[in-house]
């Protein structure tokens, strides 16, 4: 009997297990939530990369290249193209300063000279008057001296002398006549002297008087 009583408590949870409901996960509708039960989180998978187009990983390559092919002939070009001309152009610019320059002292200098030359055509002209001026001086002195002595030597009845001071005469009115600027005393001195030599033997007096008259005509010529 003790061991029959002893074997009934453990039947009954069996019993009690048995007149439970079958359907263990229908909760009642006021039952409290259990503590240990979480909600169900969805996992966020990583998505899937989409695999390099064939096409795009053989030309990379080539893309590389042709940009490292582009930057090299970049740099050659600069420094075998722009750099010497570049270096040309500052050559040529300075080039073109110093010629400036030297055009500028040239002007400068063409300039001095041609002031210097035309003070110096100035003090030709000058000179080349003066000269002039010298050479009629002489020129009509030398043809005065001729007449006086003329005029002495008939006066003392020296006739050689007198034909020699006419002919230097005559060769010193010649000279003269370039300088004096006038044709009409240039013909009244010429025709008055021959008017002398021609009268000389045949009337002495009379080339006198005209010796006399042609030596006041020379000192109206006379220049201060």
């Amino acid at each position: 009997m003790e061991n029959s009583k002893e074997t009934n408590p453990a039947a009954t949870p069996q019993n009690e297990a048995e007149g439970m409901p079958q359907n263990a996960d229908v909760m009642p509708e006021h039952a409290p939530p259990s503590p240990d039960v979480h909600p169900i989180e969805e996992t966020a998978f990583p998505a899937e990369k989409k695999p390099t187009p064939a096409w795009l990983r053989k030309s990379l390559p080539w893309a590389v290249v042709i940009a490292v092919s582009l930057l090299i002939g970049f740099g050659l070009a600069y420094f075998l193209l722009y750099v010497p001309a570049e270096q040309a152009r500052f050559e040529a610019s300075r080039q073109v300063s110093l010629q400036s320059e030297q055009i500028e002292k040239l002007e400068a200098d063409l300039s001095q000279t041609q002031e210097q030359l035309t003070e110096t055509q100035n003090r030709l002209e000058e000179t080349a008057s003066e000269l002039s001026e010298l050479q009629y001086n002489a020129a009509l002195t030398a043809l005065q001296n001729n007449i006086t002595y003329a005029r002495l030597a008939l006066i003392t009845k020296d006739m050689l002398t007198a034909r020699q001071e006419l002919s230097s005469a005559s060769s010193n009115l010649t000279e003269l006549i370039p300088l004096l600027g006038d044709e009409e005393v240039e013909t009244a001195l010429s025709e008055r002297l021959a008017v002398i030599r021609s009268s000389l033997v045949s009337d002495p007096e009379k080339s006198l008087e005209e010796l006399r008259t042609l030596s006041e005509n020379l000192s109206r010529l006379e220049k201060p």
